[in-house]
């Protein structure tokens, strides 16, 4: 090629111009039309990569902290077991209530009323409430009442009234003189395990 050759050199002018032009055109044109494509994607890519760095993060903190939460498991586990061994199946109901009955006799105490009322459904356990009427003296009354404290499944008094006997009656057992007699009324609440949830502690016992 003779670059002194006029035809020569205005083809390499042509050539020039064409690329200058391409340029100008590429570089002015379609480069606002890409930008805005290229920005959204960078966009995303920063905001995919900060999520995954807090979950790696998070994900960190968690493997240095398993030997606590595994000991935080176990002792919750073991709670729950020793809650599920204070409360009986519902098809125990009938002698946890003579339990509570028969707590009542060896106190002293005489019964007026003992009547079960509605059983309220929860997530794991249901409620069986039974309002009672009893009558003895205050001493009688604070042995009773705890015993039922003492009780090895949950029972619950509530909405204690305590007034005195609007007439003189025969004394209970073991109601020694000088101690008034009164009548206590109060609801006491029994709790059982819902159908659905599954007694842990039972199964361990019978294994």
């Amino acid at each position: 090629m003779n670059l002194k050759d006029p035809t020569t050199q205005k083809i390499l002018i042509g050539v020039l111009a064409v690329i200058v032009v391409s340029y100008l055109y590429f570089g002015t044109q379609l480069l606002p039309f890409c930008y805005p494509v290229r920005k959204a994607k960078i966009d995303r890519l920063e905001v995919d990569y900060a999520k995954l760095s807090v979950e790696l993060e998070k994900a960190r903190q968690m493997v240095g902290r398993l030997e606590q939460i595994e000991a935080e498991y176990d002792r919750l586990h073991e709670q729950w077991l020793s809650a599920q061994k204070m409360l009986p199946a519902e098809a125990e109901m009938p002698d946890l209530l003579r339990n509570v009955t028969t707590a009542g006799n060896k106190a002293g105490v005489d019964f007026m009323l003992f009547q079960p009322g509605s059983v309220t459904s929860h997530e794991f356990y249901k409620s069986h409430p039974v309002k009672v009427r009893v009558r003895g003296g205050y001493h009688q009354l604070g042995i009773f009442l705890s015993r039922l404290a003492n009780m090895s499944r949950i029972v619950n008094i509530a909405s204690l009234n305590v007034k005195s006997a609007a007439a003189p009656q025969r004394r209970s057992r073991g109601n020694s003189g000088g101690n008034e007699s009164v009548i206590a009324d109060f609801t006491l609440t029994a709790y059982t395990l819902s159908e659905g949830a599954r007694n842990e502690a039972a199964a361990t016992e019978e294994d």
